[in-house]
């Protein structure tokens, strides 16, 4: 099984999470804002989601 286009996205998705992690953590840490905890666990959830999905089953007729 090769690699799609969404798989490539979710990838792209991960590595930028490397360094908006630091972000997260700084904004949580100074400033107590657990606000931002919800959409950076969506975030990596839809990350992770897109860059294992095999995609859609194919019919075979």
């Amino acid at each position: 099984m090769g690699y799609r286009w969404f798989n490539i996205i979710g990838f792209l998705m991960l590595l930028a999470a490397l360094f908006l992690n630091e972000v997260v953590y700084l904004n949580v840490w100074y400033n107590l804002n657990f606000a931002v905890i919800v959409p950076a666990i969506l975030y990596l959830g839809v990350a992770l989601w897109l860059s294992l999905w095999g995609g859609p089953r194919r019919q075979n007729a």
